[in-house]
């Protein structure tokens, strides 16, 4: 114990307004507001998945684990490996356009001059 009998006491922080306030809120530099913490981005928000994809497929149950998958369930959940956006190639004959060039590119014609040996 110290010779000061006023340093043994607790100082409440609820007295010192200026220095934090009560012990319960968080002072200046623990803040979390975004907008006094000058946060350019806001507050984060994730949004929650469509659905749950993992939970509610087979073998998440201790029998279903044991008794396995069978070939037909597994195949009824494949999804094709093909692209959606590929456009379909057409093999029809273009028309030439109003103030199109014979012998460009668009007509299929190299670019450079072929030497044929």
């Amino acid at each position: 114990m110290s010779d000061n009998p006023q340093a043994d006491e607790l100082v409440d922080p609820a007295d010192f307004p200026e220095e934090g306030g009560p012990g319960d809120t968080l002072n200046a530099s623990e803040g979390t507001d975004s907008d006094e913490l000058r946060n350019d981005d806001g507050d984060i928000v994730v949004d929650p998945p469509e659905d749950w994809s993992e939970a509610n497929r087979f073998g998440m149950t201790a029998r279903e684990e044991r008794e396995g998958e069978s070939l037909d369930s597994r195949l009824a959940a494949e999804e094709p490996d093909v692209p959606d956006a590929i456009e379909p190639v057409d093999d029809k004959p273009r028309r030439a356009h109003r103030g199109q060039i014979d012998g460009t590119p668009e007509d299929g014609d190299s670019l450079y001059d072929v030497v044929d040996e």
